[in-house]
């Protein structure tokens, strides 16, 4: 039957479109300007009778109308993923006629240009209900991620993606990780995950090079993170755009013995013929007690800076900051660590006072990687909008 009806609304002349905009006001910015566009963006559509629907999480105003545009309150207990649920809700609450749904927020313009700039139209809609897809920008980083046993390792960008209405009534809720994110995460931050800290001054080198060792015979973790900030003499991270921080190891040994096979960094490259490191960067362990002592070389335009500044090395056990048994492969432990430490717009380091955004940031993230793989479970697979790249 409800095949029998999508068929008979595609001969219909218009396709009933409803557009779930959730909107947080940060930091003084304007929604609204950024609804404006979105609305300037969708206006082109011929045939095509759109709802807007404004999801505010910041408030528990009840539903208001005015003209094809119904503004409400939401939940920002989930971030977006409960503003959209809200809206969904809504959607079924009023009986509003809805083919497809536009799923976005008032970040989709933050990476930069959306694909609905130029793919607005008609036929988008159309191969999205008749070829049951979700269409949006494709997201991946070409590593093999696992959660809660699904493959996630591609997955539509939620800030802006159509899909067709019986979709997401089959999924019954757009929230996949609520509580179980402490399948994947601790409750609690342990203060075991950072290892050791120091930080190098001139005095601390010889020649551009310093030693530094840690005691891991009571802690035998399978790897440890490398993290470099450039500080002042008060402990202050000081940001510096500038100069890209790196260290250059110079030796490596473990228990005494000079570490070649037994310990590799990921990181680094070589490029004719000199090593070099990232700001932040992983060494593997065997796993046994020991003694770590790491040589590293110091690059002269850092050691520059070296004065009255500071180079700080934080040494991380990201493994205190995930159950022993999680659900959840290795490789995508690291990414959700190096995205919102190292790439987010927004990153931070993760501490006592960072660890609940660390986890509801972390839930947001797997909650959209599974939204794309239970949907393609239902039979409904991702389709990227174009080749053109946008991002």
């Amino acid at each position: 039957m409800q095949i029998i009806k999508s068929l008979s609304r595609l001969f219909k002349k218009k396709i009933f479109l409803s557009v779930i905009f959730v909107e947080y006001e940060r930091h003084g910015s304007s929604s609204n300007k950024v609804f404006e566009i979105l609305q300037g963006y969708l206006a082109g559509i011929q045939d095509c009778r759109i709802t807007y629907l404004r999801v505010d999480n910041k408030s528990e105003q009840k539903i208001k109308r005015d003209g094809s545009v119904y503004t409400m309150g939401g939940n920002n207990t989930c971030r977006e993923f409960s503003g959209w649920q809200k809206g969904l809700e809504a959607i079924n609450s009023l009986k509003l006629n809805c083919d497809l749904l536009l799923i976005t927020n008032d970040m989709f313009l933050k990476p930069g240009p959306s694909f609905l700039q130029d793919y607005s139209s008609k036929e988008i809609l159309k191969r999205c209900i008749e070829s049951n897809k979700i269409i949006g920008r494709i997201d991946t980083v070409n590593q093999q991620y696992s959660v809660f046993g699904y493959d996630v390792s591609s997955w539509i960008c939620t800030n802006a993606f159509f899909a067709p209405k019986p979709a997401l009534d089959q999924l019954k809720s757009v929230i996949l990780i609520d509580d179980n994110i402490h399948d994947i995460l601790v409750r609690n931050y342990n203060d075991r995950h950072l290892q050791y800290r120091i930080c190098l001054t001139p005095a601390d080198l010889e020649n551009d090079i310093f030693s530094m060792e840690i005691d891991l015979r009571n802690n035998s973790p399978k790897e440890i993170r490398f993290k470099l900030d450039m500080v002042s003499s008060d402990g202050v991270i000081r940001a510096d755009g500038d100069i890209s921080l790196a260290i250059i190891p110079h030796a490596i040994t473990y228990n005494g013995s000079t570490c070649s096979k037994e310990i590799f960094i990921r990181g680094l490259d070589n490029r004719r013929g000199q090593s070099r490191t990232a700001q932040s960067f992983l060494i593997s362990l065997p796993r046994e007690p020991g003694r770590l002592i790491l040589k590293g070389l110091v690059p002269t335009d850092i050691c520059a800076k070296l004065q009255p500044d500071l180079l700080q090395i934080s040494i991380y056990n990201d493994s205190y900051l995930y159950q022993e048994d999680a659900p959840i492969n290795i490789a995508y432990q690291r990414w959700l660590v190096e995205w919102l430490t190292e790439h987010w717009h927004s990153r931070f380091d993760i501490n006592a006072n960072t660890w609940q955004l660390f986890k509801t940031k972390a839930a947001a993230i797997i909650n959209e990687s599974l939204l794309t793989a239970k949907l393609a479970e239902l039979g409904y697979k991702s389709e990227s909008f174009a080749d053109r790249k946008y991002y």
